[in-house]
């Protein structure tokens, strides 16, 4: 394992394509794998609401995510009070720890939900890191982002999408420090080990 690796952000990209921000399937960045950003803008700033990691191209596994948001399979939030980094919950979709849907539910509820499931996919903004580490190394970068922004007070750590990031723990002595690099607000680096983040990304 390198002692160091460079996370580097590109973006603002959508779904759709949006004057500011192409669609993830028009670029080449979507073409390689690594860490992704879910996040919505803000006046100062781009603020993270999901953090994933895939070994395959951002675009086949960013179409996953979109055919499950866009068929209410996933939380549905107001979209003004979205807009503003804060989640009023309309759906629970049928991956909440709390309140998970059946599917059929999720597929009777689509004509409610189609318009703010629009909103939301409009206003979302992605972030893509190419990596050509393995997936137990990138498994740990993405449960450090995840987990230093959860541990975040106020707006950062609240407008996290709770996830169990603890594929990327694992039980070892061994240290690996990350610069990351991007254009969603934050710049830092962290020092990292077992999936636990030692240093905050602000």
């Amino acid at each position: 394992m390198p002692d160091e690796i460079v996370v580097s952000f590109s973006g603002p990209f959508s779904w759709p394509g949006t004057p500011d921000a192409p669609s993830i399937f028009d670029v080449n960045e979507g073409l390689a794998a690594g860490i992704y950003l879910f996040t919505v803008p803000l006046p100062d700033g781009n603020l993270i609401y999901y953090v994933g990691e895939t070994g395959r191209t951002f675009r086949a596994r960013l179409f996953e995510h979109y055919t499950e948001h866009a068929s209410g399979m996933y939380h549905v939030y107001s979209p003004a009070e979205f807009a503003r980094g804060e989640k009023v919950m309309l759906w629970p979709g049928r991956f909440d720890m709390a309140c998970r849907k059946p599917k059929r539910e999720c597929i009777a509820a689509y004509s409610e939900l189609c318009g703010p499931i629009w909103e939301m996919t409009r206003m979302f903004r992605l972030f893509v890191a190419p990596l050509t580490c393995d997936q137990r190394v990138r498994c740990r970068i993405e449960a450090a982002i995840a987990n230093a922004l959860y541990a975040t007070p106020g707006m950062i750590g609240n407008f996290q999408d709770k996830v169990n990031y603890s594929k990327g723990r694992r039980r070892s002595a061994d240290w690996m420090r990350s610069k990351f690099f991007g254009a969603t607000s934050w710049t830092a680096r962290a020092f990292f080990s077992v999936g636990r983040s030692h240093s905050p990304i602000k």
